[in-house]
């Protein structure tokens, strides 16, 4: 495993992530006017990472502009594919392997921020009859530039939104093959049924099966999202890391814990969540990932408006954990993995 933050193009984010001991990031490129990122750009990114003794391998997340027409089956989807074959050619032109993206056609949900954490820390929380009863103010991504901002002007039904990423992947897939980038999806978060009308399709296991073997190859799989798929309803987390690791579908995975399930839960300290964490760690271990897991979303700490606080504690935590299972491990008599946390 190679524990990574998602961090801006700085230099403080730069030295942020050295004294952290860590070796990788993820970070993404904003959207660009020609619907496509430029090989120069990326290759200023990853140029800039190692300088930093930093290594840039995967990009979070495709601009949603870049492709949002082709998630709702508008007009126009056909010149928006051939600029991500653009976008991932280039990636691959630059040595950056895995390209996250996601198929939220309305984005995340989240229904309040508030300091309710422990210690009086601001905490994300979901909760569907609060969505339900303000669906725009839960558009939890509507501030972004990269997201969508609009609400629906129809619905879309399940089996819609599934012909729309049936013909991204035909199209993409292939050119991700050729290319050697991995196409990662992230799961559908708040991970409801529909929304607005509008279909939520990545929303159990047995989706993101579907999506996987919709146009099987080894550049299709998925961006695993530990924190989303622990909130599906009934899903046990190790066996989902022992279902897709097996496959050798998680390309890159995100490290967060919640506590509850749809219709409701909450965004708490990787230590107080409802995921067995030392197992989640182990499993990943047993299935052989070696991919790049990023410390993700935290609650909010005192004067900490950076989040500098709080994913140093999840980098410390994750990094405790990794040690407690290579012991383990040791104790067993089972031969030392390349796990790699960074050092000095």
């Amino acid at each position: 495993m190679k524990i990574a933050l998602a961090l801006g193009m700085s230099p403080q984010d730069a030295q942020f992530a050295r004294q952290l001991g860590l070796r990788y990031v993820v970070s993404n490129l904003p959207a660009n006017p020609v619907g496509y990122l430029e090989l120069d750009d990326l290759l200023r990114a990853r140029e800039f990472w190692a300088k930093h003794d930093l290594s840039f391998d995967v990009i979070e997340n495709l601009p949603v502009p870049h492709y949002q027409k082709a998630m709702f089956g508008l007009p126009g989807r056909d010149e928006e594919l051939d600029n991500v074959a653009k976008t991932i050619r280039n990636m691959g032109k630059a040595g950056i392997s895995v390209l996250q993206y996601q198929w939220m056609l309305l984005g995340g949900l989240r229904t309040e921020y508030s300091p309710t954490g422990r210690g009086g820390a601001r905490v994300s929380r979901f909760e569907l009859e609060v969505a339900q009863r303000s669906p725009v103010a839960a558009m939890d991504w509507r501030r972004n530039p990269d997201a969508l901002i609009h609400a629906p002007d129809r619905e879309l039904s399940n089996e819609q939104v599934w012909d729309n990423l049936t013909y991204f992947l035909q199209r993409l897939v292939p050119v991700a093959e050729e290319a050697g980038v991995k196409l990662a999806a992230h799961p559908d978060d708040a991970p409801i049924p529909s929304f607005m009308g509008v279909a939520r399709i990545l929303t159990s296991l047995d989706a993101l099966q579907r999506l996987i073997d919709t146009v099987p190859s080894p550049n299709n799989g998925l961006g695993f999202c530990q924190g989303t798929i622990a909130t599906m309803a009934g899903v046990d987390m190790i066996e989902a890391i022992h279902r897709f690791g097996r496959q050798n579908k998680i390309f890159f995975a995100h490290f967060r814990n919640p506590r509850g399930q749809v219709p409701d839960f909450d965004e708490v300290f990787p230590d107080e969540g409802d995921t067995d964490m030392l197992a989640a760690v182990q499993a990943y271990r047993e299935v052989g990932f070696d991919g790049v897991i990023r410390v993700d979303h935290a609650p909010g700490m005192v004067d900490d408006p950076r989040a500098e606080r709080t994913f140093a504690f999840q980098v410390g935590y994750f990094k405790g954990l990794v040690d407690v299972a290579e012991m383990l491990d040791a104790a067993k008599g089972i031969p030392a993995q390349n796990s790699d946390q960074g050092g000095n």
